[in-house]
């Protein structure tokens, strides 16, 4: 990366002392054969930062154990925190370019807490991922002269999160097989039906043992977990668009009775089919 790439960029805040997000300052930096440690105990102000390697190496140390920093890897820390990130010394090569993006908000806790708990601090992300070029778009757009419109850092701080959340707990795969795709393809287009996996694994010639793990590994969800998806999916439009009984949704959707349907549907959102028609459907 060349000099005239690299450049932070800070953002004066609305005036809207509770703005529930605030994107504070971002950059790309490069640091080289220099004193680069920062400790996140020692801040005398509150945020988030997430850092993510472009080139060369850096470390970040949490708990006491140091998770060195190679191109496509991140952190997510908070401020304040245990926590610390620096350029090893030794050596004439030292280089560390990364991507950094400061912000705050009582909005982030939610997204932190959840990938703190199931991620831990530090991560791997593609360097095509959407969570990295939003940021890699903005700040070519930002030295060719765009400026932030009112409130629109807030904006895309949540666009990021949301979109670093989805990438990191649906991660790409690749293309499926020509097995799971006719496997897909079917139950988009027969969810309505009531079939069993067996009976599914047996139309495209394989054995249920064989299909469930072959679809597993290549989706990232069991076909059961998919198939009901598809069905929820059309589902919450019946209940939102329709006025539809639960138990004529059920059915429409090929699930075995309606007390079924209202189980998964409780499972996947925390609600009963009733509830959620009541609260969202107008």
């Amino acid at each position: 990366m060349t000099s005239d790439q690299l450049g932070s960029f800070g953002f004066l805040q609305s005036g809207f002392a509770q703005e529930p997000l605030s994107l504070l300052d971002f950059g790309l930096e490069a640091r080289q054969n220099e004193t680069y440690d920062f400790s996140n105990a020692d801040r005398d102000y509150s945020g988030y930062l997430f850092q993510y390697t472009l080139e060369g190496q850096g470390v970040f140390s949490w708990e006491g154990r140091d998770r060195v920093q190679l191109p496509g890897t991140a952190f997510f820390s908070s401020i304040p925190e245990n926590s610390r990130y620096f350029l090893p010394s030794g050596g004439t090569d030292a280089r560390w370019e990364y991507l950094y993006v400061h912000f705050q908000g009582e909005a982030v806790r939610p997204f932190f807490s959840r990938i703190r708990r199931f991620f831990g601090p530090c991560f791997c992300l593609p360097p095509d991922s959407f969570p990295i070029l939003l940021w890699l778009n903005l700040h070519r757009e930002l030295r060719e002269g765009r400026r932030l419109k009112s409130y629109e850092g807030g904006e895309l701080v949540y666009r990021f999160l949301s979109s670093l959340l989805r990438t990191l707990e649906s991660p790409s795969l690749p293309e499926p097989s020509a097995a799971v795709a006719a496997g897909l393809q079917y139950m988009k287009e027969h969810f309505d039906r009531r079939f069993s996996m067996e009976e599914l694994a047996a139309r495209l010639g394989l054995s249920p043992a064989y299909f469930t793990r072959l679809f597993t590994r290549e989706t990232g969800q069991t076909p059961l977990s998919c198939l009901n998806g598809i069905r929820l999916s059309h589902a919450l439009f019946l209940l939102l668009n329709t006025s539809l009984s639960i138990d004529e949704i059920a059915v429409s959707c090929g699930f075995s009775c309606g007390n079924y349907f209202c189980k998964v549907f409780r499972r996947a959102s925390g609600l009963s089919p009733a509830e959620y028609r009541k609260r969202h459907g107008g």
